[in-house]
């Protein structure tokens, strides 16, 4: 059981990291193209609601549900909301996104804040898979692993999406967001 629960953390980790990166790439990104202040704040102010309204549905659903399925529900979803967003990117002309009130800059903004938000399904998920997969006496060290994972991957997240933005643009960030998260999912599956 043990084992199974340290593949599936590594595994979440590498799904945590994504989700933080491309969140934390989107808000520099945004912040580059419009130098608005308000828009990057606007959108800090959603994300921010978003999370504390959306806790009590996907609780829910990972409480209703089997959590490898929550788990592969939330990659997936993220994956698809990912690879829509980086339609809008490729199929708009760049000057569009300079302009904070653009229609097609917050259809691509709220597709990557949903996208990273199902991200937390799985971070729900994993918390309620320590009672499931691991012994009680080692409980204290899996919750204190789950922690962890949550902390390096914002932690990274905020350094990788920086520099990712800054080397490689948005385009790039979001092709190895979607490559990531196959594999991912493709681990999950396996």
């Amino acid at each position: 059981m043990m084992k199974t629960f340290h593949v599936t953390l590594a595994n979440s980790l590498a799904a945590f990291l994504v989700n933080s990166t491309v969140w934390f790439a989107v808000t520099f990104w945004v912040f580059l193209e419009t130098r608005s202040v308000i828009a990057t704040s606007v959108m800090a102010g959603v994300f921010t609601l978003t999370i504390a309204f959306s806790g009590f549905l996907l609780g829910s659903l990972v409480d209703r549900y089997p959590k490898k399925r929550v788990m592969m529900l939330s990659s997936v979803i993220s994956l698809v909301l990912y690879a829509l967003a980086s339609f809008i990117y490729v199929t708009t002309p760049p000057e569009v996104f300079t302009d904070a009130s653009s229609v097609r800059l917050w259809v691509f903004i709220v597709l990557a804040l949903v996208g990273a938000i199902f991200g937390n399904l799985r971070s729900i998920a994993l918390s309620t898979l320590v009672t499931i997969l691991v012994p009680e006496e080692g409980r204290d060290k899996a919750n204190g692993l789950v922690g962890t994972a949550n902390g390096v991957s914002f932690l990274g997240a905020s350094i990788f999406s920086g520099l990712a933005v800054g080397y490689l643009g948005m385009f790039w960030l979001l092709m190895i967001a979607i490559a990531l998260s196959v594999l991912v999912i493709v681990h999950l599956a396996t």
